[in-house]
Order: structure tokens, then sequence, then C-alpha cells
């Protein structure tokens, strides 16, 4: 497998289109600063389904590993997909010889753990900045269209047998991704959180009807962050059948759960998060897929009016007027 690699001791810095780093391929989106008639996602009507996938392979240390990665992924629709346990060695962002971009970054002692994305051909010159706030939070922003860009945020949470302080300061790495960096009109937070959210409890807003399993306490943290964001748990809010359901098993397949989440800031995007399992490199996780739609015309008529809408603060000053 042929790897172009752009290497950098440095903090990753930003990409953006037009960089070596991202080929000029052909396709549906093109690239964001270049207009003309190849390029439909610059007018105002762009309507586009984006494919959003996250996926614990438990390791891409060896070309071997990325290379069956590859492999399954040309079975299936994808766009982006997001990646836990990358286990490679340094940082850095490679254009692999199929054109798909790979960006990663390690974990902590002897390189377990780290987090990455793997970027489509289709899309990858439209990246326009992809880093890491820690090694169990990276992020990936895409442009869109002139007006709207969006950003993917990769999560490695730690296991059980990490301290409850630790799984404290990978929410304060996600909040910093979230506000701390460029800011985009849409927010999309997935990876493996190693927390078991279960069913929806109560009035619970951020959490859907279609949960599964049972809550434990790192599922409550995880809740508790999803109030605090104001963000939303995409799979819940989608009916699957149980074995649609689960994506991580124990070795002797006895214990099921569903630990690996895509969340999200705008639910009204989402037309369906799936897990996929006949995707398979030999880990002990399925991997999970959102499908979204984006379009730019209905989003812009939604912000004008949000903006002519008056708010409750508004409403209630306008009443004590009178």
């Amino acid at each position: 497998m042929g790897i172009s690699s752009m290497k950098d001791t440095q903090k990753r810095r930003s990409l953006v289109p037009g960089h070596p780093a991202i080929p000029s391929h052909g396709s549906d989106y093109g690239n964001g600063r270049v207009g003309g008639a190849k390029n439909p996602r610059v007018t105002a009507g762009y309507h586009k389904r984006l494919t959003l996938a996250t996926y614990n392979g438990r390791t891409l240390r060896l070309d071997e590993h990325l290379a069956q990665l590859e492999s399954e992924l040309s079975n299936i629709r994808w766009h982006i997909l997001g990646l836990s346990e990358v286990r490679r060695e340094g940082e850095d962002t490679l254009t692999l010889e199929s054109g798909h971009l790979f960006y990663f970054r390690e974990g902590g002692q002897q390189s377990h753990g780290g987090v990455g994305f793997l970027v489509n051909k289709v899309l990858a010159h439209s990246v326009e900045e992809v880093s890491s706030v820690s090694n169990r939070v990276a992020y990936l922003i895409i442009r869109l269209s002139g007006r709207y860009s969006l950003k993917v945020i990769q999560v490695y949470a730690p296991t059980s047998a990490h301290s409850d302080e630790e799984v404290e300061d990978m929410y304060q790495d996600i909040n910093k991704a979230l506000h701390n960096t460029t800011k985009t009109h849409f927010n999309v937070v997935m990876g493996d959180f190693n927390a078991k959210v279960g069913v929806q409890m109560c009035d619970e807003s951020r959490v859907g009807p279609h949960g599964f399993g049972s809550r434990n306490d790192r599922g409550q943290m995880l809740v508790n962050f999803l109030e605090q964001e104001e963000l939303f748990l995409m799979y819940s809010f989608f009916k699957k059948q149980p074995q649609r359901k689960w994506t991580w098993r124990s070795p002797d397949s006895v214990t099921k759960n569903e630990i690996d989440f895509i969340i999200a800031d705008k639910k009204r995007l989402f037309r369906d998060v799936s897990v996929v399992n006949r995707f398979n490199t030999g880990s002990d996780h399925w991997l999970v897929r959102a499908t979204l739609s984006i379009d730019a015309r209905l989003e812009r008529h939604r912000m004008i009016q949000s903006t002519l809408r008056p708010n409750q603060l508004q409403i209630s000053a306008g009443s004590e007027a009178f």
C-alpha cells in the first residue's frame, strides 16, 4: 500500500483546500474556495447527504491493518470515519494510495490508544482543518459550502480501569474542541465512550426513547455532558432491532453493550444511525454509521427566522411595558 507522508514534528497545523496533503479529485463536492459549473457545492441550493461513521478497530499500528480497514470500507457507503485506538506512533496526516486522507495522533505510553480520521477521497479536498486537543480527542473541519462547515470530533474515552478524573479531563478536552477551535454551524461528537447510557430516564430530552441496556456511572457522566452542551445522543432516536443496537461484545460473546456513540447539536439533520455488523477487521467493536441530510437553503431560512422571531426575554420585556 503506497503512502505519501506529510511529516511535521510540530503540532499538526491546519489544512486548507489546495494544500499538497489534500488531493484534488473530481467529485460532486469540489473545492469550497473555487467556483464554477463543476462545483455545485458553492451554490445557495447546496443539498448533500453525508455518511459519518465511528469505529474502534483496536489497532492500526501496521500498514497491513490500514489496508484491511480500507478493504472493508470499500464494501460500504462512507465519507468520514472517526477512529479510536489507532495505536500508531507520532502524529501525522497521510494521503493514501487510494486517495483517502488519514490523520492520526498517538495514544499514551507505548502508543496505546490514540485517535484519528479517515476521509474519503471525494471529500478530502474539502478538509479545512484537522488536529487534536489531546491523545483522546481529535477534530476535523469540513467546508460544506461558502457559508456552512461541519466539525467532527472523535473520542476515545478511558476504560473502567482508569479514574473518573481522567474521564472528566476527556470531557474538558471535548469542550475545548467544541468551543476553543474554529466555530462551525454543525457539530458532531463521536467515538468509543466506554460508557453505558441505556434507556431514556424520566423526561430526558437529550436521550431518545430507543436506548439499549442499563446505565452505569460513566453513562450518567455522558448524559450530564449532553445536557451541559445541549447535544443529542443520536443512536437513541432511531428504533432498531436488539442485534443492531449493541456496539461491543466481550471475548466470550456473552456480554454485549452499547458504548460507541454518535452525538450532535442538530438532531434534525440525521436520517439514520445504525450499527454495521457486516463490517469486520477483527475488532470486538462494531462500526456505527450515521446518514445526514444537509440543505443549506433550508438552514439559511431557519437562521433568518430565528433572528426575526422574538425570544422569551423580549416577549417578557414587551409585556412588562404594557
